[in-house]
């Protein structure tokens, strides 16, 4: 092997063990492989999906996000629906996903891998036709030494080099605006801790919780053939369905005083450390701990559910939102289309408040002349109204400018 192509091997081992937060022109990156932690448990994107709190997280971001409208409004700041990439991005985005499901892949490859990566299909006029999405491990992304951009997609020991204009390339938390950081990668060590942890619980549960004892025997000494025996006993006797059962000891044998010994967890701080791990992940993924379960007293983050959801969208979803948007403005519309048409999420629905402040906002949304009754109506997804009236704006008669006050009506 050359001296050049033993560089490069090395360089891929180590970026795949490190990543690259930034993309200089003739670099690539190699999406995240793994990490061993200490206590010899493998990271994953996958495997971390095996721990509750990164399941929650991830979960409950990619189906909130799923569940939004993303309408395309024109200048006019109305629905665009005869636009034809209206039907792509609220509709579905190809023939196997509808929308919900497409968002919800996005999501998970952001937070597993920190981008996600689709193949655009167009007609010959450079109109939509699907959005294909493609396996984040299996995508590198490589910028010549002019600055130009590829994606290298290897499978089944076959790589497709797509262009620039080719991938519709969603990024996470990024330092450079051409590749996203994985949580995955970067938190490896404190889901690698998690595992740990988790085995070591299981293994002391496993155990009654106890460690090894001794037994004394007095001034006799066992022989080879009694040592074996009654370790046998022993091993038999530690077995889960034998717990609380007593033990015979014989020839004299006794418990020693040092083995009365038994470990509390919260001693030895393993509950300490796997509560901290799980605020860890949720602080990686801007989640507030009681949403996915995790209702210890230092978790409390809003004092309801409404301002709860408020925090979450503001500073969990509604970064992640933008980008989603305004790359699709950049890459999917078209160049007369960019400043006539705007893609959008509807988030009304997640920030909905109960049903006495709902109306409440309503009455004085729809008597300040601010909203129509048909647009209150389509916010509670009712039909609208067949009355004119409906869709007028309108204001309660006493309500006269402040100059015209002590003046008669006209």
């Amino acid at each position: 092997m050359s001296d050049l192509q033993e560089q490069g091997v090395w360089s891929r081992f180590w970026s795949r063990l490190t990543g690259k937060t930034q993309l200089h022109k003739g670099d690539e990156s190699i999406p995240f492989d793994s990490y061993a932690s200490p206590g010899g448990s493998v990271v994953t994107p996958e495997t971390s999906l095996k721990l509750s709190a990164v399941w929650a997280c991830v979960r409950l971001r990619s189906e909130t996000i799923s569940t939004l409208p993303l309408h395309l409004y024109d200048s006019n700041k109305k629905i665009a629906k005869d636009h034809g990439l209206y039907r792509i991005l609220h509709d579905s985005p190809n023939a196997d996903m509808c929308a919900s499901e497409f968002w919800q892949v996005q999501s998970a490859c952001l937070d597993l891998w920190g981008n996600a990566y689709n193949l655009i299909t167009r007609f010959s006029n450079g109109e939509v036709i699907s959005l294909e999405p493609l396996f984040p491990n299996l995508m590198t992304k490589k910028r010549n030494k002019e600055g130009d951009i590829e994606y290298h997609y290897t499978e089944n020991n076959k790589t497709i080099i797509y262009s620039d204009e080719e991938i519709l390339h969603f990024k996470g938390f990024t330092l450079d605006g051409l590749i996203g950081l994985s949580p995955i990668q970067f938190f490896a060590q404190t889901i690698g801790m998690q595992f740990d942890a988790n085995g070591q619980a299981q293994d002391w549960f496993k155990n009654g919780l106890k460690v090894g004892g001794f037994l004394e025997t007095g001034e006799k000494t066992l022989t080879d053939d009694q040592r074996k025996k009654l370790r046998s006993g022993l091993a038999e006797f530690s077995k889960t369905e034998n717990a609380g059962k007593f033990m015979t000891l014989e020839a004299g044998m006794k418990v020693s005083s040092a083995s009365n010994i038994r470990i509390n967890p919260i001693d030895a701080q393993l509950l300490e450390s796997r509560y901290f791990g799980i605020e860890e992940i949720c602080r990686a993924y801007g989640v507030p701990p009681q949403l996915i379960g995790h209702t210890s007293k230092a978790s409390s983050w809003a004092s309801s559910l409404e301002q709860t959801n408020q925090g979450f969208l503001t500073y969990s979803l509604n970064p992640q939102l933008v980008r989603y948007e305004q790359t699709i403005a950049r890459k999917l519309l078209l160049t007369q289309d960019k400043y006539k048409f705007r893609p959008k999420f509807s988030v009304d629905g997640l920030l909905r408040a109960d049903v006495a402040k709902r109306s409440e906002y309503y009455v004085k949304m729809t008597q300040n002349g601010i909203m129509t009754r048909n647009e209150a109506r389509d916010l509670e997804d009712w039909a609208a109204s067949d009355d004119p009236a409906a869709d007028q704006l309108t204001v309660q008669m006493q309500m006269v400018p402040i100059g015209n006050q002590g003046k008669p009506d006209e």
